[in-house]
Order: structure tokens, then C-alpha cells, then sequence
């Protein structure tokens, strides 16, 4: 996985229900750990720290929120476990654009929601 790849993964506890991730810090830059974060509807569980707007990314219909707080960080050994469940519980999408993608890390970086300690990833 790479800065700016997205994915749709069934997290538990309803399996049955995939989410939009997006790889938000570069793999590259940490030993092969990153930050990955999904997107919300749920306007008052994320906040308005970053909202999207529909278009942003292909799979975005209407408008939504980037969800920081339920930011993951992501061992390259987890990596292996996501990639190896891609086509079953994990779907890659296409990549976020150069635009949203700075939206989004420009905003996890002021985020009051995200970890601390995972800041250090941005």
C-alpha cells in the first residue's frame, strides 16, 4: 500500500458492512508502518474537520466526514494481512486525488481527534 491508496474493508463487529479507508501517511517514510482513516456520514460521531463532498472520491455519493478518531496505524505485518484479504473482505478503489488527499493530511494534522502519538506519521 502507498500514501493516498483506498480500500473497502468489512471491520468488525458487522462484517457485512464495508468502510472507505484511505492510507493517509506514507508507508515509505516509517519503516513500513502507516496511518489509515475511514469516512463517516455520521456528521456528529467525526466532527467537521474534514468534511468530503461528493466527487471527492469516486465512491463518495453524498457528503461525509473523514473519521480521525477512528484513525488505525498499520504494522507492516498487518499490511500483509490486509493485502492478503484483498478480493475477499478488502476491495481496492481507486486512489484518492492529489487534491483530497492534501484535504485530508492537512487536516489530520490539526485534528484534536486523532491519537497524538499518531501524529508523528503525518
Amino acid at each position: 500500500m502507498k500514501l493516498g491508496d483506498a480500500f473497502l474493508m468489512s471491520v468488525p463487529p458487522n462484517f457485512h458492512v464495508d468502510h472507505l479507508f484511505f492510507v493517509i501517511s506514507d508507508p515509505q517514510a516509517h519503516g513500513g508502518t502507516f496511518l489509515i482513516a475511514n469516512i463517516t456520514g455520521d456528521q456528529f460521531r467525526a466532527g467537521e474537520e474534514c468534511t468530503l463532498a461528493k466527487g471527492e472520491h469516486p465512491w463518495i455519493k453524498k457528503e461525509c466526514f473523514v473519521a480521525f478518531a477512528d484513525a488505525l496505524k498499520i504494522t507492516p505485518a498487518q499490511c500483509q494481512m490486509i493485502e492478503a484479504l484483498v478480493g475477499t473482505r478488502v476491495r481496492l478503489q481507486p486512489s484518492l486525488s492529489p487534491e483530497t488527499l492534501a484535504k485530508i493530511v492537512s487536516a489530520a494534522k490539526q485534528s484534536k481527534a486523532i491519537p497524538v502519538g499518531f501524529k508523528k506519521y503525518l
